[in-house]
Parts: C-alpha cells; sequence; structure tokens
C-alpha cells in the first residue's frame, strides 16, 4: 500500500484521510459516501462480483442508476490502471528491482543495458 499512499500524498491526500478510507468507519464520512466507499472496498473484495449486503439497499435507494454506472465505470477503469501498472511497470522480470520476489534471468553472460531492463 506504500505506492497507492504515496501517490495519494501527491494528489492531496492527507496521511489522516488515509487512514480513514483504510479503516472506512461510517462515523468518519457522511453516510451517502460512505456508502460508495462501501460499495468500492466490497467490490473489489469480491473481484469484481456485486457485493450485497443491508448497505447495498441503500446504496440504490441514494444513488441513482446512471451515479452507479458512473461509480462503476470508475472502479472498473481504476482496476484497469492497477493491472495495467502491475504488468508494464512491476513486471516479476526486471533486473532492476534487487529485491526478493524478482525473477532471475540467464542473460547468456551478454551485457544489460544501462536501466537494466534488457
Amino acid at each position: 500500500m506504500k505506492l497507492h499512499s504515496a501517490v495519494g500524498g501527491r494528489l492531496g491526500i492527507t496521511g489522516d484521510e488515509i487512514e480513514k478510507l483504510i479503516a472506512l468507519d461510517p462515523k468518519d464520512f457522511e453516510y451517502r459516501e460512505w456508502l460508495a466507499l462501501k460499495y468500492a472496498q466490497d467490490w473489489t473484495a469480491l473481484g469484481g462480483d456485486e457485493p450485497a449486503g443491508s448497505h447495498m439497499d441503500d446504496f440504490r435507494k441514494m444513488y441513482s442508476p446512471r451515479e452507479r454506472a458512473y461509480i462503476l465505470k470508475l472502479m472498473r477503469m481504476m482496476r484497469f490502471a492497477n493491472y495495467f501498472n502491475n504488468t508494464f511497470r512491476g513486471r516479476a522480470w526486471r533486473r532492476d528491482l534487487g529485491q526478493p520476489g524478482a525473477c532471475s534471468l540467464d542473460d547468456g553472460g551478454q551485457p544489460r543495458t544501462p536501466a537494466g531492463n534488457g
């Protein structure tokens, strides 16, 4: 979560706000906002499946079909951006990672590029 917190900080989200988003305590948000955040959290935890629960009735009542579609669209775009970055920026085969979990490549004795990626 360090990367996400760092990006949030660069976008003006304070550390306290990030902690509140992680905890997602209803008393820290207006109820309508909490419903959208809870929906997003549950949707993510379920791998993109529609959440269930008593709060979902309120979510459907307090957000129009158009607003719910927009929220879902935003979440799908965020998931795509996350998958894209995980695939192309967090490649397990990068030589410059220098950390456990990075796959080593046998470069057959070939010189490495300055970036260490080729």
